[in-house]
């Protein structure tokens, strides 16, 4: 009897051992995860929204961009985000896209590369946090190639000839000039074709856009297709533009000059509309100079888009004496400031007057470049002129 007392007591006490240790820990893992809640930190994910407008808005001017997963800890969250290196296949676009980055949420700070091929920026978003915490991610890297002198420091000229308007014979002969020219269009149905051709080529292609000149009606038949006439107002203006950049397909205009324009292009007010759509577009212009008191270039220049102005008509004169003699002029204007922009014409006798040339040499001396590539070199010149004084 007695031990059966004994082991019922013996078994009383296993029991309120055993159910006394499973309580305790419970209360130990219910402290546990009390701690956890007090130390888990809360998760914000960024909106890196702005990265991702420009890869969709510039996509033809993008070479290629690489998407990374970001994370920083801090004491209170842990932030989230998508950081953006997008590398640009043209130096000209940075003068629009880091137009529009102005803002005062964004922070745009200029890096050169290592390596000496690039020109990068760093893009900072401003963001703010509960009581007053700010802080300055940095959201992209965007990288805009460099274009390099030529050591030997020869001047640059840009040749832009005017007047293509269908692929025939003397658009033949022109693309077997053997150093870079660029080939202004006058856009119609037939424009695709002979603008894909001079791209493949590796040359520029301009928009040469038709206006109204002092002596129209009387010469309308010379602007080929839709133009821009005094007075019009934006979205006329813009109608006819976009139109006319359809008709290049998937070839990149990045530069327009006028097409005859001498009315269009001493008017102020139908010239601000016009730059106002150019602006619109990313488009650069370049002032044909049909006229003397152009306001074209001032006005462009001082609206922020890129823009140039010609020096010289090579062939104002259908003469192959003189327009050999202008070839010269102009080489010399470019020797004297080390770069010129120059227009000619689709033209027989000014092909001949270019293959003779040619042949002679005449070209061996010179650096015969895009428009483009010229507006950049001169532009970062003027960069270093500014920030040596």
């Amino acid at each position: 009897m007695e031990r059966k007392v004994q082991k019922v007591i013996l078994l009383l006490v296993f029991f309120v051992f055993v159910l006394g240790g499973c309580k305790g820990e419970k209360k130990i893992e219910k402290h546990i995860d009390e701690n956890k809640v007090i130390k888990e930190k809360s998760i914000v994910v960024l909106d890196t929204e702005i990265a991702e407008d420009i890869i969709k808005d510039y996509e033809k001017d993008i070479e290629r961009y690489i998407v990374e997963d970001r994370k920083e800890s801090y004491r209170d969250y842990v932030l989230n985000w998508k950081f953006y290196s997008i590398y640009f296949k043209n130096p000209l676009t940075k003068y629009f896209l880091l137009e529009k980055l102005k803002s005062e949420e964004l922070i745009v700070d200029r890096v050169r590369s290592s390596q000496g091929i690039s020109e990068k920026y760093q893009i900072f978003r401003k963001y703010r946090f509960s009581e007053g915490d700010e802080k300055n991610i940095k959201i992209a890297n965007l990288y805009f190639p460099i274009n390099k002198v030529n050591a030997d420091n020869l001047p640059k000229i840009a040749f832009v000839v005017d007047d293509v308007v269908e692929d025939n014979f003397w658009t033949h002969e022109l693309l077997n000039f053997p150093y870079t020219l660029n080939i202004s269009i006058i856009p119609t149905r037939k424009t695709k074709d002979i603008a894909e051709k001079v791209s493949k080529r590796g040359w520029e292609v301009l928009m040469h856009l038709p206006m109204e000149s002092i002596s129209y009606p009387r010469d309308a038949k010379y602007l080929v297709s839709e133009a821009i006439m005094v007075g019009m107002d934006e979205v006329e203006i813009e109608n006819i533009i976009k139109t006319h950049l359809e008709r290049f397909g998937n070839v990149k205009i990045s530069w327009v000059n006028n097409h005859m324009g001498s009315k269009v292009t001493q008017d102020s007010e139908t010239m601000e509309r016009v730059i106002k759509v150019f602006k619109k577009y990313n488009l650069a212009f370049l002032d044909s100079r049909t006229i003397l008191n152009s306001v074209g270039y001032k006005m462009a220049n001082r609206s922020g888009i890129p823009a140039l102005e010609n020096m010289l008509f090579i062939d104002h004169e259908n003469d192959e004496e003189r327009i050999k003699a202008r070839f010269i002029q102009a080489v010399n204007i470019a020797k004297k400031r080390g770069w010129g922009v120059f227009i000619l014409h689709l033209r027989p006798k000014t092909i001949k007057v270019l293959n003779e040339l040619d042949k002679e040499g005449f070209f061996n001396d010179l650096d015969l470049v895009r428009i483009s590539d010229l507006y950049e070199v001169i532009s970062e010149h003027s960069s270093g002129l500014a920030l040596k004084n």
